[in-house]
């Protein structure tokens, strides 16, 4: 009896000999960075063309070294990021404020942010943003872009482009202002009702040659769409 309860004692103290050199010749687990965060996507809702929305993504180094951006980039111009901290430290976060500006668009829209980090297990995340957007006074043609073609420099050219009122009230042109000298605009009338069209005459004389891009806005007095947008796009030539 006597010698069996020795050999249970002399094989307890060789088992926790040899944990204690497994334990002490182990390799330490690496430190390693981990971007946690706090949501993949996030939907703004309803904005009318023209204006802007910001949202916030909450970023969080889970891990446990040191966690750097190497960049942060939108996937399209319309959607601005503000640049949160270059690194966090263990356990620390910070806001990633993202803005979108509607202008030009319209309908259901998707965009996206992508962050490359030193995060060894997954270096690069999506964030995705979405927004449906909406239009009080809407061109007749559906598209906020009017394309007038190739025009002759020198040469004074008109277009005229309507608008739809679809919304259930009168709306009130306050103000309208262009982006550029060469592009002028005149409303025939100051007040649109329910369902009714406004014309708004545009005039370019081009005076060099190239492609051009400018933008006309109507201010309203509107709350959803106090701001209404429209690019014209032209190209100037040397006439015959």
């Amino acid at each position: 009896m006597q010698f069996w309860k020795g050999g249970i004692v002399r094989f307890q103290v060789k088992l926790c000999c040899a944990l204690f050199l497994l334990f002490y010749h182990a390799p330490p687990v690496a430190s390693q960075p981990k971007l946690v965060i706090d949501k993949p996507e996030i939907d703004l809702g309803v904005i009318f063309n023209g204006g802007s929305k910001s949202t916030k993504w909450i970023l969080k180094n889970g891990g446990t070294d040191t966690l750097k951006f190497f960049s942060i980039t939108p996937s399209c111009g319309c959607t601005a990021a503000k640049q949160p901290k270059k690194f966090l430290l263990p356990g620390e976060s910070d806001a990633l404020e993202v803005t979108f500006n509607s202008t030009g668009f319209r309908g259901k829209q998707s965009k996206y942010v992508n962050i490359h980090t030193n995060d060894p297990n997954e270096p690069y995340a999506l964030l995705t943003l979405r927004a449906e957007v909406l239009e009080e006074l809407e061109p007749t043609t559906k598209t906020s872009i009017a394309w007038l073609g190739t025009l002759p420099l020198g040469k004074q050219f008109q277009h005229a482009i309507s608008f739809r009122n679809i919304s259930n009230r009168a709306v009130r042109i306050k103000k309208v202002t262009s982006s550029s000298p060469k592009l002028g605009v005149k409303v025939e009338t100051r007040s649109v009702g329910p369902r009714d069209s406004i014309s708004v005459n545009v005039t370019v004389t081009p005076d060099k040659e190239g492609y051009f891009h400018e933008q006309f806005f109507l201010e309203t007095d509107s709350k959803n769409q106090p701001i209404v947008p429209m690019r014209v796009s032209f190209i100037g030539v040397k006439g015959n």
